[in-house]
């Protein structure tokens, strides 16, 4: 009889145990269960955030890109401004906000509205206020291309007492909208000007008045020069030959005036040649209003299609 009784004790102990292990094994689930959906849930919200993240840079991106002009519009732009007596960047301004900062927006209708509102000087918005800050320092000193259109060369006739033109010689260069293409060089980056393609020795002339604020060997750029506009804006030339003669730092600089030859020099330590095919790479800075003097570079591909029609001649005479 007792062990009878004893041997139902034990069945009944064992049962409870089996009973509490089948408890802590359903808690154990459970707790594992919620451990998952928690992981689940922070890899969601991670993911999340990292591409509102990517969707950022990429709005940033769009909206640089946004307030670039088509070069067809800026030369009617520029004629327009010239002969109603407004400010370029200001008849811009309004362009781009008529225009929707849309490409196809940059049409004759959008150029009317511009002019009158450019007429009646009223108070910009702080968004307009904002940009035209941008343009004034880009465009608004802007007088022409970085390759002259041709060279000519006169001599003193003596018998006639006048100069005439003994030869012309005509410059081209052929260049595509590379802005923001890969380069290799130095690490995966991107490509923060344009590059001219034209033969070597070519002159290269300043587009804009203002300073030598820069001069001398750079690693990526080999000979370059770099001249701040009147309005602030950075023009960077790059790859340079040699420079022309009597280049100096702080030198005052005219529009149109030469300041190096092209060439193939830079990605490397000083005097490295021969790396890439003679070209000019030019490169446009501007300033931030309030920010730190760290240049933000602009899309020069347009600028320099719209001052094809306002490359000088370089006359050379000799006696």
């Amino acid at each position: 009889m007792a062990n009878a009784r004893m041997k139902a004790r034990l069945k009944f102990i064992l049962a409870r145990r089996k009973t509490r292990k089948r408890k802590f094994k359903g808690l154990r689930v459970i707790i594992l269960l919620f451990l998952v959906i928690g992981l689940v849930l922070a890899a969601i919200s991670f993911l999340n955030i990292v591409i509102q993240d990517i969707r950022g840079d990429e709005t940033e991106i769009s909206e640089e890109k946004d307030i670039y002009i088509p070069y067809s519009y800026l030369k009617r732009a520029y004629i327009e401004a010239e002969k109603e007596g407004i400010s370029f960047s200001q008849l811009l301004t309004y362009s781009a906000f008529e225009a929707k900062f849309l490409d196809n927006g940059y049409n004759n209708g959008t150029l009317r509205r511009a002019v009158r509102a450019s007429k009646k000087n009223g108070e910009m918005t702080q968004q307009q206020k904002n940009l035209h800050s941008i343009y004034k320092q880009i465009y608004d000193d802007l007088r022409t291309g970085p390759i002259p259109a041709k060279k000519e060369t006169h001599i003193w006739e003596e018998s006639d007492e006048k100069w005439i033109k003994q030869d012309s010689i005509i410059y081209d260069y052929t260049s595509v909208n590379d802005f923001q293409a890969p380069r290799s060089y130095g690490g995966k980056r991107s490509h923060q000007g344009n590059d001219l393609i034209t033969d070597m020795g070519i002159p290269i002339v300043s587009m804009t008045d203002g300073e030598v604020t820069r001069l001398g060997w750079n690693e990526y750029g080999g000979n370059r020069v770099g001249i701040t506009s009147d309005s602030g804006a950075y023009f960077y030339y790059a790859h340079m030959d040699r420079y022309a003669e009597g280049m100096t730092k702080g030198k005052r600089i005219n529009a149109g005036e030469v300041i190096g030859y092209i060439g193939d020099t830079g990605y490397g330590p000083p005097e490295t040649r021969g790396k890439m095919i003679p070209h000019l790479h030019v490169q446009i800075g501007f300033l931030l209003k309030n920010s730190s003097r760290e240049y933000h570079w602009f899309n020069p591909y347009d600028i320099i299609k719209f001052l094809d029609d306002y490359r000088v001649t370089l006359n050379v005479k000799k006696k």
